[in-house]
């Protein structure tokens, strides 16, 4: 009995893993949850609200407004003209990562 098989081309491969990589950003970029992620060791509070603006409470004086974009698993913060942007990373849907290492938890 003889019994054939079929390995995949290269480009069949290709388009398979290309097809995954773009299903896996797409799902990444759906999880993201508005709301407010807290900083616990410094009482910081970040509040996503809905058409990418939001607002700083507690930690630093006043209430600083930001504006954010998400691209693939980072969440990009401007602070306005002038000002560095900060970049924090997506660890799952309710957790953010600052560059610092502190870790940011939705507050629900």
């Amino acid at each position: 009995m003889n019994v054939i098989t079929r390995t995949p081309s290269k480009s069949r491969l290709s388009l398979a893993i290309s097809l995954l990589l773009a299903l896996t950003l797409i799902a990444c970029g759906s999880s993201f949850k508005e709301g407010a992620y807290m900083d616990s060791r410094f009482g910081t509070t970040y509040e996503f609200g809905p058409n990418g603006q939001g607002q700083i409470v507690g930690g630093v004086s006043g209430t600083p407004t930001f504006t954010y974009k998400l691209e693939s698993d980072q969440i990009v913060i401007s602070y306005g003209k002038d000002q560095p942007e900060a970049v924090f990373k997506r660890l799952n849907n309710k957790t953010l990562e600052r560059h610092d290492g502190a870790q940011l938890v939705l507050q629900e």
